[in-house]
């Protein structure tokens, strides 16, 4: 137990030290890695999270989430043993991307709309990438072929759901039903709205919001990117890479793919496109690990999330766990499509009538799965209408 004490107490001191020596040492190296970490955040991170941020943040204020999520509560409370607000914020983290499903989970917690146990269950899934990174910045830009974008962002949502059903009964918890109808719900929700802002009140808060939480998320990214090439500096990833490498040879998995993968563990964005940029690695390989580098979102963005859930009574260690699994399920899913699908292996960045090829494709592994959900909604509802 001392031991243990020693060791949480001294390990992040010498790290810091370690980084501060590093940047002494380096200032070139620990300068070029704050100025791709500063490009990350402003090219690709503010515009796709900023509008999202806002926007998610007027739902809430706004309660829009409140509503809807009384008309999904059958759904998400069968499903997942959450309710539909949390269910909500699920899909909102489908569309916006991290952090944003963590932050707002983490909200819910603290304004104790939720139990410590659904908190700990809605952020074991509600922490997603979004669409635009998935089919745009990896798929379309750094593995030049949108057909897999499209590939990994149905992998990874499924796997989202799949570790959601793995941690349904976490903390034995049953949610109790609601003797009150969908419309006196929703009429409390109306009615007991006493002390509302303004819309251009809330909306002023909302950006102000979302600017500050972007502002930290550029924070992050920033520091992060320059701890990775400090550690490069003192060659501790070459180590480490071909200390696993001597474990993976025979996979043929070479040190460069290794120190690739690991850089994508600090910060997925940089990991992917480190990957992609090797010409020793096939595309079976490639692609999952691109797929376990987003859903598990790298130390960076965890830190990120870790800075919400750390103000509520949340689990962190577990929600990395879950994190984990999310990563893993991705890869798995991932490996076992392009099993089957040989055609999208062939990179086709130049295709011609790419929106009717994308609307296609949406049409043949999208448009399935929600019919599905739409008829568990509607068999939950009717059954509860009939009881």
């Amino acid at each position: 137990m001392k031991l243990k004490k020693l060791i949480t107490f001294f390990i992040p001191k010498l790290f810091i030290c370690l980084i501060i020596l590093g940047i002494i040492l380096a200032p070139k190296s620990a300068i070029k890695a704050a100025k791709d970490g500063i490009s990350i955040w402003i090219n690709i991170l503010m515009p796709s999270l900023l509008p999202f941020i806002i926007g998610a943040n007027l739902i809430v204020s706004l309660k829009i989430v409140d509503i809807l999520g009384i008309l999904i509560n059958p759904l998400t409370q069968k499903i997942f043993n959450v309710s539909g607000r949390s269910g909500l914020i699920f899909a909102i983290s489908m569309v916006s991307g991290y952090p944003v499903g963590s932050k707002f989970a983490s909200e819910l917690r603290l304004e104790n709309k939720i139990s410590r146990y659904e908190g700990q269950r809605l952020v074991s899934f509600c922490s997603t990438s979004g669409p635009l990174f998935i089919i745009g910045s990896v798929g379309t830009g750094m593995l030049k072929n949108p057909h897999i974008g499209y590939i990994m962002l149905l992998c990874h949502y499924l796997a989202s759901l799949t570790v959601g059903l793995l941690f349904r009964n976490y903390g034995g918890e049953k949610r109790i039903k609601a003797n009150n109808s969908i419309l006196k719900d929703i009429n409390n929700i109306i009615y007991d709205d006493t002390k509302s802002e303004g819309f251009f009140v809330l909306f002023g808060k909302a950006v102000v919001n979302g600017v500050n939480t972007l502002l930290a998320i550029g924070g992050f990214v920033i520091m992060f990117s320059v701890f990775f090439e400090i550690l490069q500096f003192f060659k501790v990833i070459d180590f480490v890479s071909y200390f696993i490498c001597i474990f993976l040879s025979p996979f043929s998995i070479t040190p460069d793919v290794i120190s690739a993968f690991i850089s994508g563990l600090f910060e997925m964005t940089i990991g992917c496109n480190n990957l992609s940029q090797l010409s020793n690695i096939s595309y079976n390989l490639l692609v999952p690990l691109c797929s376990f580098l987003v859903a598990f979102s790298g130390l960076s963005i965890l830190a990120q999330c870790s800075s919400f859930i750390g103000k509520t009574d949340i689990k962190i260690n577990l929600y990395i766990f879950s994190k984990f699994l999310h990563g893993l399920f991705s890869a798995i899913f991932t490996y076992v499509f392009l099993l089957f699908n040989k055609s999208y292996l062939v990179p086709t960045f130049f295709i011609k009538n790419s929106s009717y090829t994308y609307y296609n494709f949406y049409m043949d592994h999208f448009t399935p799965l929600l019919i599905v959900i739409l008829l568990i909604y509607l068999f939950t509802y009717l059954k509860d209408l009939s009881s």
